[in-house]
């Protein structure tokens, strides 16, 4: 799967350091990963919903939310936002997701 962009991951790790470790191996999984389905994303990751049209991933034991828009049909993978735990159970964030504003 081709993931856009790795920029954001990078941007974020590094103003949150322990998040560099998992979001790292969630890189490289998603990276050979050959989905074709939220079903078959789950046989690869635990931790992966559908909220919203957006696929949101469970990272580094819970403690952030990688919220991204998968195709499956042309194996793309684009990080729309991550956000701590703690900013995911905002009510304004959770606005946003609805809206689909991200």
């Amino acid at each position: 799967m081709h993931i856009i962009s790795k920029k954001k991951l990078r941007d974020y790790y590094y103003g949150n350091a322990q998040a560099k470790l998992p979001l790292t191996e969630w890189f490289y999984k998603m990276k050979s990963c050959q989905a074709n389905s939220l079903t078959e994303l789950r046989n690869v990751f635990n931790s992966v919903d559908s909220v919203n049209g957006y696929t949101v991933f469970n990272i580094g034991g819970n403690n952030h939310r990688l919220i991204t828009a998968v195709h499956y049909n042309t194996k793309r993978c684009y990080i729309r936002s991550i956000w701590t735990h703690a900013q995911y159970s905002k009510r304004s964030n959770q606005d946003k997701l609805s809206r689909g504003e991200l």
